[in-house]
């Protein structure tokens, strides 16, 4: 028998990418996907969407959208998303509860143990770690202290994670860390944020544009402009190179974000607005077909606890593009670079080492070189078949093992080993 899975995200839908994916590997598996939403927008409380149902949080007409919005912030001890998870879910009657992230795990277990149904937490990223960057951001506000706390995240995390049914995280690393935390091994499965096939396809086919010795490393940062995510440090290595005479580098940045006005600024003031130009927000399949116009993709995160247990989907995108990666010296990127042979590696937050690694990426050949071996790893190894394959059996186990057994798929292939 097929399952009915309820997911529960903590943000509108569509869109994120790996919800999408997600609830795409479940239901091609055979299985039912209800996604459980907040609802800003007004949008329709139940619609079909690409093989899924989802169901948005009821709005309130005569409440203000102000009011509207913050009565609906994604929290487990908020009212109005334990009425609206628990409705749907046992109106849906489903059999496994899937929650994506830190913020409502909580509640999912509530739900479960109110339902008698297994709940399984996707730790796509280390919540506590993302509030800790976000008090070094520029648009930090007082009222986090009390929505937002770092330390009150890493006490929910020590609480929550360990009496889940089954835990998902996107690297080893991240694995290793929850099992310090108390998590039992055997119920962790490393599900990463790679490509789907579909992506592969579309970027093998793109052509790519004629290159000329005389024309200027070409460079792109694909993204959230936020502080955390280093584009400063690459803003600081472009005027280390032109104080210091070395070969122009020109900066291509796709995104917007909390500090995009503030780097925007010290472009112009530091007189680097002939080698970066900032694109502002793009839609993502847009921008994957540029990436062939490209020499490198950058991934210049600071190396905070936030980056070194998690892993960008644009490592895996630059790499499946055929373009070199130059990444910080967070743990998993540093990994899968230097296993891979993909890229460059420079010390987090240090414009010299930046400014070498670009002098590297001047070699044509050794470009060739790394892209190609990036490529190869991705068809190989870091694409969405291998992962949605462990997806499918982590969560069919889980069903197994509650009584709920589930028909075998096609999907092949056993948990990923976590690092220990």
């Amino acid at each position: 028998m097929s399952l009915r899975i309820g997911k529960i995200w903590d943000s509108e839908f569509p869109w994120d990418v790996r919800v999408e994916k997600v609830c795409a590997a479940l239901t091609e598996a055979g299985h039912t996907v209800d996604l459980a939403c907040r609802n800003r927008d007004h949008q329709p409380h139940t619609e079909s969407w690409q093989g899924i149902t989802i169901h948005r949080m009821p709005t309130w007409p005569t409440l203000p959208r102000r009011a509207e919005r913050i009565s609906s912030f994604p929290a487990f001890i908020n009212p109005r998303w334990y009425r609206h998870v628990l409705a749907t879910f046992r109106r849906c009657e489903v059999d496994v509860i899937l929650c994506r992230d830190l913020p409502l795990a909580p509640l999912a277990l509530h739900v479960g143990q109110q339902l008698n149904r297994p709940v399984v937490v996707d730790v796509a990223e280390h919540y506590a770690g993302l509030l800790r960057d976000l008090y070094n951001r520029h648009d930090f506000r007082l009222y986090n202290l009390l929505i937002r706390n770092p330390l009150l995240a890493a006490l929910v995390e020590r609480l929550t994670l360990p009496a889940a049914d089954h835990v998902l995280v996107v690297v080893e690393e991240s694995g290793a860390r929850l099992i310090d935390l108390g998590v039992d091994p055997d119920r962790i499965t490393v599900v990463s944020n790679t490509p789907l096939p579909q992506r592969l396809a579309m970027m093998a086919d793109m052509p790519r544009p004629e290159r000329h010795d005389a024309d200027p490393l070409r460079l792109v940062y694909l993204g959230k402009v936020e502080h955390s995510r280093g584009v400063g440090t690459v803003l600081e290595t472009l005027k280390l190179r032109r104080d210091r005479g070395a070969d122009p580098v020109h900066l291509d940045v796709f995104g917007d974000g909390a500090s995009l006005a503030h780097h925007q600024a010290t472009v112009d003031h530091d007189g680097l607005a002939d080698v970066v130009t900032f694109h502002g927000h793009q839609p993502y399949d847009d921008v994957l077909r540029r990436l062939p116009a490209f020499d490198a993709g950058l991934i210049p995160h600071h190396a905070t606890d936030h980056w070194n247990y998690t892993i960008q989907n644009k490592l895996f995108d630059y790499m499946a593009a055929g373009l070199p990666v130059v990444v910080s010296s967070m743990p998993p990127a540093e990994r899968i670079v230097t296993t891979c042979g993909s890229g460059l590696v420079f010390e987090d937050r240090n414009p010299v080492a930046l400014s070498h690694a670009m002098d590297q990426l001047a070699d044509p050949e050794a470009r060739r070189r790394m892209g190609r071996a990036g490529r190869g790893a991705v068809e190989s190894t870091y694409n969405w078949g291998q992962d949605a394959s462990r997806l499918v059996r982590a969560i069919e186990r889980v069903a197994a093992q509650a009584g709920l057994p589930a028909a075998p798929t096609q999907h092949q292939g056993g948990s990923k080993p976590v690092a220990r």
